[in-house]
């Protein structure tokens, strides 16, 4: 997931005198909320309380880094061992598992049995996995490895099979976004933007007309755009394989992993996503990667969303009608670099 969107202000020569914008540092990410100042201090003031603490929540129950936390109890536990669950993380573990049904298993949070194998963190050493260190772990990946039991109080019980981890960092950042929207509107808020990271929801209008986003240009410098588009009352998110990679005799290892193969995803550079909720754009984003445009555009119709590529080649593609509301210039890098 990038780690950045660029925000472009909606009409030319507007600043953020009009927007009282607040970032912190969550979840390993940057998480900024923007409400107008029209909007009154002391409301202003406990929106974003609520919203930051939305994060904080997350932060601490869904981390698996975290020791203490309740994914990482999950993930200590001994295989087939269920663990006591609450609702809210309940609630996200079987959205996520959602998310992979309805993408046939190309969204999976059970990717994080790969953890070990490829490395792309700030220690990874750029080493390209044997193929039988992949084919050892590869067994163990698999969404239907996991099992929800409700109980009557709304809570569960989560069991892993052997060998098997939960990493929820591609839909718990896309969750909390959709749970700050929702806080917001609950205070009859109706123009803010919520952003974690790479994924993004603009409501409502800017100064009384739409937000205008940029996709980042996947070659170019972290605050260069390729495209943009008008907003409003819309979920935007991007993978892209820029963010966590290394390069090896001239091929390019990242972080999106195809489920199917445990390998790095081959058929797109990035994938935008446009949708009515920052989960499915979540979702979709991955599974659109892997897919590359010609198969994605029929599974982001399914969720009624709308998604921009940029493929290896470097053509831009997009799913129908949406191509006409984008603003496209030249992409950088794809000249011979590597891929």
């Amino acid at each position: 997931m990038t780690w950045l969107v660029a925000l472009v202000l909606a009409q030319a020569g507007a600043t953020d005198g009009g927007l009282d914008r607040r970032t912190r540092t969550l979840m390993h990410t940057e998480v900024t909320l923007a409400l107008p100042r029209s909007v009154e201090a002391g409301v202003r003031e406990a929106a974003f309380s609520e919203g930051f603490g939305v994060f904080e929540h997350i932060d601490a129950e869904l981390n698996e880094w975290r020791p203490g936390s309740a994914l990482a109890r999950i993930n200590g536990a001994d295989g087939g061992t269920p663990v006591e669950a609450s609702a809210e993380v309940c609630e996200v573990v079987s959205l996520a598992l959602e998310g992979a049904r309805r993408t046939n298993g190309l969204f999976d949070p059970t990717w994080a049995a790969l953890r070990d194998v490829w490395r792309f963190g700030s220690a990874e050493n750029g080493v390209v996995p044997t193929d039988a260190q992949v084919k050892a772990v590869c067994p163990l990946v698999g969404w239907k490895r996991v099992t929800v039991t409700p109980r009557g109080d709304g809570g569960c019980a989560i069991t892993l099979a052997p060998g098997t981890t939960l990493g929820l960092g591609g839909v718990v950042k896309g969750w909390g976004v959709d749970r700050v929207v929702a806080a917001f509107r609950a205070r009859g808020l109706k123009d803010f933007f919520v952003q974690a990271g790479g994924d993004l929801y603009v409501g409502g209008l800017l100064e009384g007309r739409p937000w205008r986003v940029g996709i980042r240009d996947p070659r170019g410098p972290k605050s260069s755009s390729f495209a943009r588009l008008e907003l409003t009352d819309a979920a935007f998110s991007t993978s892209g394989d820029y963010e966590h990679f290394f390069v090896r005799d001239g091929v390019r290892y990242h972080h999106l992993i195809d489920p199917r193969t445990c390998r790095p995803a081959r058929a797109s550079v990035s994938t935008t996503v446009l949708a009515k909720r920052a989960t499915d754009a979540e979702f979709l984003t991955k599974a659109g990667f892997i897919l590359g445009p010609k198969d994605g555009q029929p599974l982001a119709r399914t969720f009624g969303a709308a998604a921009v590529w940029v493929t290896p080649d470097g053509r831009v593609h997009a799913t129908k009608g949406l191509e006409t509301k984008l603003e496209v210039w030249p992409l950088s890098g794809f000249d011979g670099g590597a891929p």
